[in-house]
């Protein structure tokens, strides 16, 4: 039978090793931000110092504890990014988030096999574990660093088309680049223009959010995999290769389910339900002149009831309801709950969004003055992630974030990266790996000269083929009027009051020519009026993706560690001891590096 736990008082040593530990964390942090541009690596040092890998000052159940409220602190932080996301936006340029994920993924690979196995020797699988283990991207250590330094971040970190500025006109487009768009794009105008300096409204934001996604939905599918492909290994495994087969379309299958499944239900039915005669507003808003709060008495005003605390109290609640549920359904499909958590803020932040009314509509997209004026205000009061902001980002950002990162020191071990093959070994892969995620930004620089000269080249060769066929019936009208004129009998056509009609040859030799030269002016057009992507090729856009992407962590370390095995239970793994090591190295030195570099160009370009 359990028992109830004795409540003693704690010993003076674990109070002031608690109390230090949580105080460095964030006075550190501040420090380490202002000089290295990068709050997260005195975090982990911490964890390093005051966790078992050097110190031991923490006990071990004190670590699990912290890991999964740091864990806690990174799915908050995903839903966040979800709360903050343009939906419309993220559905336009999922085609080129889908390259630069399969970039950011596939290199690493393929650096991880030519160097690993081509130049040091080690196995193949052994090289493509770790490859796979850097193929990651640790989202919410981009996204923490961005948060860090949100006061500061440049307008112009972007070029003119990816600016939060300029992007209603591109946006609302989005039907013609990525499909049919849930939201109006009057919708779209009023998202911009509430939240002018969040990444997740921009577009060069909402390309890094959804590629990182995609990164960490494949790194999970490939954490599934190892598993397997070790048993495979081993000699006296059976393992059937449709349950193989399985364990990889799995995930992959899930994942895609709950892309094309969310949105259909969060428009036809959890949209309907929230704005069903005004329920949803009814108790996501606090009380206004000209709307109450709640449906019951005892919610009336002068009672003291409609306050924004009380509104924020139902919205958390609502928060919590709808990330447990889809972190719930992600772990029982076997996908990331990181992509739960994503898509739970993603569908909040649409469901919340109020529709137009009739007088804007009359006034056109952005309606008159008093029309916009109440509709921002509405929208401000149903903010999903001002609420998240006020109540649990002060909680977020001194708790939950810093131990996240304490934990990911936990899991370093640091003394063994120290041997001299280990060393240098270790370090070159690092700068592969870096270079590696930093080619991630490439498709960012000639996507948008890319789909200028797509046309341009389609308008010539339709121009060509045009010419040709032109010449083509020109040849055969020529050789069909010569072989009538050589008959005796040849006589012109007239028309029914002896007018002479037209011959084939001049009628087709004039619609070909009219054919050629609507070809050309469509051309013209084309090349001459602007694309939406223009500015996606600005130098600044992809340095800031490629250094965005860098950072590795959770994922890294999570698939290295089932890589590895556990030796000690006679658990064999991919990945031996020595390469084992060499992925430490790489997402350490990543990790490290990559938010220092991101948190100095967000600042510089500031």
């Amino acid at each position: 039978m359990p028992e109830a736990l004795p409540y003693k008082e704690p010993a003076l040593v674990h109070l002031f090793i608690f109390l230090s530990f949580a105080y460095l964390l964030n006075v550190t942090r501040s420090v380490t931000d202002f000089l290295f541009h990068g709050g997260v690596v005195a975090e982990i040092i911490l964890g390093i110092l005051y966790g078992d890998p050097l110190s031991g000052l923490l006990p071990r159940e004190w670590e699990t504890a912290f890991t999964v409220l740091g864990y806690t602190g990174l799915l908050l932080v995903i839903f966040e990014g979800g709360l903050s996301s343009n939906l419309p936006m993220l559905l336009s340029n999922l085609p080129l988030s889908t390259i630069c994920a399969l970039t950011g993924i596939g290199l690493p690979i393929a650096f991880s096999i030519a160097l690993l196995h081509g130049a040091f020797g080690y196995s193949p699988l052994e090289a493509f574990a770790a490859g796979a283990a850097l193929s990651s991207t640790s989202l919410g250590t981009t996204l923490a660093v961005l948060n860090s330094v949100r006061h500061t971040a440049p307008h112009h970190l972007e070029s003119p088309s990816t600016s939060t500025g300029t992007n209603t006109a591109s946006t609302s487009s989005s039907s013609d680049v990525g499909g049919p768009s849930l939201i109006s794009r009057d919708e779209v105008t009023a998202t911009i223009g509430e939240h002018p300096n969040s990444l997740g409204q921009s577009r060069i934001g909402t390309i890094l959010i959804s590629a990182a996604i995609i990164d960490d939905v494949v790194g999970l599918v490939i954490a599934a995999v190892i598993p397997a492909l070790a048993s495979a290994e081993s000699v006296s495994s059976h393992i059937d290769k449709g349950e193989l087969a399985w364990t990889i379309t799995r995930p992959l299958l899930s994942s895609l389910l709950i892309a094309v499944i969310a949105p259909l239900v969060s428009c036809f039915v959890l949209r309907p339900l929230f704005w069903y005669k005004g329920f949803g507003e009814l108790w996501c808003a606090p009380a206004r002149a000209d709307k109450p709060w709640g449906m019951y008495a005892f919610a009336k005003p002068e009672n003291g009831w409609g306050t924004e605390e009380h509104a924020d109290a139902v919205k958390v609640f609502v928060m919590i309801a709808a990330l447990s549920a889809m972190a719930a359904i992600s772990n029982y499909t076997n996908t990331s709950i990181l992509y739960g958590a994503y898509v739970a803020g993603l569908v909040l932040s649409y469901i919340s969004k109020p529709s137009l009314d009739s007088n804007t509509q009359s006034h056109g997209e952005s309606g008159s003055a008093p029309s916009r004026a109440a509709r921002n205000r509405r929208s401000k009061d149903l903010s999903f992630e001002d609420a998240f902001g006020r109540i649990i980002g002060p909680i977020q950002q001194c708790i939950l974030l810093p131990l996240f990162f304490a934990s990911i020191g936990f899991a370093i071990p640091f003394l063994d990266l120290w041997r001299p093959i280990v060393i240098w070994r270790g370090i070159l892969y690092s700068v592969f790996m870096c270079l590696a995620k930093l080619a991630v930004g490439l498709p960012i620089l000639i996507y948008g000269p890319l789909m200028s000269y797509v046309p341009s080249v389609l308008g010539k060769t339709k121009r060509s083929v045009s010419s040709s066929v032109f010449k083509t019936k020109s040849a055969i009208l020529r050789r069909v009027h010569w072989l009538s004129i050589s008959r005796p009998s040849a006589t012109p056509d007239t028309g029914p009051e002896g007018t002479a009609t037209q011959t084939p040859e001049k009628a087709d030799a004039g619609t070909t020519s009219q054919l050629v030269q609507s070809a050309s002016s469509a051309e013209t057009r084309s090349s001459t009026s602007p694309s939406p992507q223009d500015g996606l090729g600005d130098i600044r856009a992809a340095t800031f993706m490629g250094v965005a992407m860098v950072a590795r962590g959770e994922i890294g370390l999570l698939i290295a560690q089932l890589a590895r095995g556990d030796p000690g239970k006679g658990q064999l793994g991919l990945l031996g001891e020595e390469t084992f090591l060499l992925c430490i190295w790489a997402i350490l030195l990543c990790t490290l590096v990559g938010p220092m570099c991101l948190g100095y160009i967000v600042r510089r370009w500031g």
